[in-house]
């Protein structure tokens, strides 16, 4: 045997007396290496990075025996904190190089880099994956991140941590809260981080007893909706609303009275239906807030998120984390028949939208922004009654409030001029693509506007036969709102997307474009979300980041306006 045969020939005692052989559950939905025979942690890595992996473990036992033996006292509370505060640390990036150095790593080739095992909150399995030197690349690395998390984060004073069951509504009093809850079913949290946790508790066994006294971690009260851990969706269901009924009754209870509730909520736009009502995640959750007797007093986006990419946009990530404001709902709340609950989010939802569009929310956020002014309307009555006196259900009033967001948008759309209107309806059925000019034609009879006036516009292109929508790259490069005769709000949207999407002082160029557009501006805005909304639902994700971006760059657009020059000279030459 060769030297490197001989030091990892001990691997699968390692793996099987140190604890990392356990089993992983089998979750379908985000543990899939299962179906495929890696069915324990030590699986997940190959010989060579066991061994590794195992040195540090053993590195770090020593650093922690080490520090005690240099504090010069074994019983010396300052010298044992230091000591068992090194080692945790070093834990942690013992963590981070597991999570670089697995047989479940990818390479993303246009970066030259390694994909860590946890691109995202599953254990998907791979069919190849990369290795690369742990003590040459990975280790030093992981300890840099864990230094500079230590010097972006000073203490300013001490703090306390407690381990225990939010449903056992053992708080203090008279405290503030702002919770981060689990998602339903989204992630498995538990049995996820049985990835790290063989991997800590092997370097810190010794150091916190008392916290990795546990081969792996503790997963039957963990609050999520698991089927294959309750014996099926429905248990799963009630379990998790029983028990994030109890932890909110909990909260609201040690909460002084008027004190706010702070709960984030990042919530898939991928888990809408059809028919606009949530998934049973989102609902569940919302039911609880509502069955806990808290009404919620605010929503709003926070970017907690990274920045949406086109990825993202495919596949309706949000761009930020929602945070629900709630409180303790009144004694005194009325209760409200259906029509008015309806007739309530008529006529306050359109202020709403209108406030979260100015306050710079991106299109990508809104279908869940939305939700949030509907189910503070739903939940400031103690009940909102059916036809037959039931008791109206949060994802009943969930489909109500997108419904009634539907329509608000629909009445937005007979405030455009006629042509923007005619170019709004081609483009929800044919994008960017050319029809015959009998379909155009049906289009402007129905809006009462002369086909011809649609091509003069310049917003339709006439290909003799055919027509379509000029596509952006066609758009003339000199266009300027100020000299438009005949001015679209169609054409402030696609020109503005172009000039700001342009490599050299694009910004700059745009804000010169919304500086002359007078009121269509605020139209414009508007209609992007609609683009953005309908490119979304046709799956365009190209077409979606176009609309996400501007939206949420005209803002700064706005601000930036009044400082650029609106000469046509100017203009005209910053479009070049």
């Amino acid at each position: 045997q060769g030297e490197h045969e001989r030091a990892a020939a001990n691997v699968g005692d390692v793996a099987n007396t140190d604890g990392i052989a356990q089993s992983i559950l089998h979750d379908p939905r985000g543990l899939t290496p299962v179906l495929y025979g890696l069915d324990r942690i030590d699986k997940l890595f190959t010989d060579r990075q066991i061994a590794v992996l195992s040195t540090l473990s053993d590195l770090i036992v020593e650093a922690h025996a080490t520090i005690l033996d240099h504090s010069g006292k074994v019983q010396d509370r300052d010298g044992a904190e230091y000591a068992e505060s090194v080692a945790t640390y070093l834990s942690l990036a013992l963590g981070r190089t597991a999570d670089l150095s697995s047989n479940l790593t990818t390479w993303i080739a246009d970066l030259t880099a390694v994909r860590n095992t946890f691109s995202r909150n599953a254990l998907p399995m791979t069919w190849d994956f990369v290795e690369t030197n742990v003590i040459a690349d990975k280790w030093n690395g992981a300890v840099e991140w864990v230094c500079k998390c230590l010097e972006a984060l000073p203490p300013l004073r001490l703090g306390q941590i407690r381990q225990a069951e939010a449903q056992q509504n053992n708080f203090p009093p008279n405290v503030v809260f702002s919770s981060d809850p689990p998602y339903y079913d989204n992630i498995g949290y538990a049995d996820m981080s049985d990835f790290f946790y063989v991997w800590h508790r092997r370097s810190l066994r010794q150091v916190l007893p008392a916290l990795f006294r546990r081969l792996s971690t503790p997963k039957d009260a963990e609050l999520v909706a698991s089927p294959y851990r309750h014996g099926g969706r429905a248990n799963a269901e009630r379990f998790f609303m029983n028990g994030m009924k109890d932890a909110l009754l909990g909260l609201s209870k040690a909460s002084p009275e008027g004190n706010p509730l702070s709960i984030y909520y990042a919530f898939k736009q991928s888990e809408m239906s059809d028919d606009g009502v949530t998934s049973a995640g989102w609902a569940s959750f919302l039911q609880a807030i509502h069955d806990a007797g808290l009404l919620v007093d605010g929503t709003w986006p926070i970017r907690t998120e990274r920045s949406v990419r086109t990825r993202g946009i495919g596949s309706n990530a949000l761009a930020s984390s929602i945070v629900l404001v709630c409180r303790t709902r009144p004694t005194t709340a009325s209760v409200a028949t259906r029509a008015e609950f309806i007739r309530s989010l008529k006529r306050e939802m359109p202020e709403a939208i209108n406030a979260i569009r100015k306050a710079g929310v991106g299109p990508v956020d809104m279908q869940q922004s939305v939700i949030g002014p509907g189910m503070g309307i739903f939940s400031r009555y103690s009940k909102v009654l059916e036809d037959d006196d039931r008791a109206m259900t949060v994802r009943t009033a969930l489909s109500l409030i997108n419904r009634v967001w539907e329509e608000i948008e629909n009445e937005l759309d007979t405030a455009f001029d006629s042509e923007t209107q005619v170019a709004l309806a081609w483009y929800a059925t044919y994008g960017f693509d050319a029809r015959t000019s009998g379909e155009l034609i049906t289009l402007a009879n129905a809006k009462n506007i002369p086909s011809n006036v649609l091509f003069s516009s310049g917003v339709f292109k006439d290909m003799k036969g055919k027509a379509g929508l000029i596509p952006r790259e066609e758009l003339p490069a000199h266009w300027q709102p100020s000299t438009d005769k005949s001015l679209t709000v169609w054409e402030c949207v696609q020109h503005t997307a172009r000039t700001l999407r342009a490599d050299d002082g694009g910004g700059e160029a745009a804000a010169r474009l919304v500086a002359q557009m007078g009121p269509k501006g605020a139209d414009a805005r508007a209609l992007a979300y609609r683009l953005f909304e309908i490119a979304t639902k046709k799956g365009w994700s190209n077409e979606a980041l176009v609309y996400n971006e501007l939206a949420q760059e005209w803002p700064k657009l706005e601000d930036l306006a009044p400082s650029t020059s609106i000469k046509p000279s100017d203009a005209q030459g910053s479009l070049l």
